[in-house]
């Protein structure tokens, strides 16, 4: 085989695989697209921070540590991880609420994360940036109830195991709204 032809065939490979990666997230649209770059200026912005700066509070000592690093990329997939399953929920409900709220939720998440970082560099940072975030922050929280779901209340009712139900009404008066 040809040098061009692994080449050109790996670049077919990690295609389909982030367009895949896309479609189960719920489609490469501006929401997923902020999100992943905000994701990547944090997650770069807080090596710079942990590197040269050395002012790191994700580590005991502000430096740079390749466990805090990974449990940073860690962090980064299961944010992945919420989109996914919020678009499946909203496949489930026949709706479009749950993913755009979950990636306004950590884009404004990541938001402040790198207006920290960045203020650990000395950068200063505007108003309209901030506030953007904070407003960005409260949107994710939709202020329209979410629609009925389309299973059956007495489908819904159903106990999955005994004592389910109760279990659920105890864990709701210990755990008041």
């Amino acid at each position: 085989m040809h040098a061009k032809t692994i080449y050109y065939s790996a670049l077919a490979v990690l295609a389909a695989a982030g367009a895949t990666i896309a479609e189960a997230l719920g489609g490469w649209d501006t929401a997923l697209q902020t999100l992943v770059i905000l994701m990547a200026i944090d997650y770069a912005t807080g090596i710079l921070c942990a590197v040269v700066w050395r002012k790191s509070p994700k580590s005991e000592t502000g430096a740079f540590e390749s466990k805090a690093s990974l449990k940073g990329l860690i962090r980064k997939g299961a944010i992945l991880l919420m989109v996914f399953i919020a678009a499946r929920l909203d496949l489930l409900m026949g709706t479009e609420v749950a993913r755009l709220a979950v990636i306004m939720f950590f884009c404004a998440n990541d938001g402040f994360s790198i207006i920290e970082n960045l203020g650990i560099m000395g950068v200063p940072m505007p108003d309209i940036i901030k506030n953007g975030f904070e407003l960005l922050r409260k949107q994710s929280t939709p202020a329209t109830p979410v629609p009925e779901s389309p299973v059956p209340a007495e489908t819904a009712k159903k106990e999955s195991y005994p004592g389910q139900i109760e279990a659920e009404i105890n864990w709701h008066e210990d755990h008041p709204e």
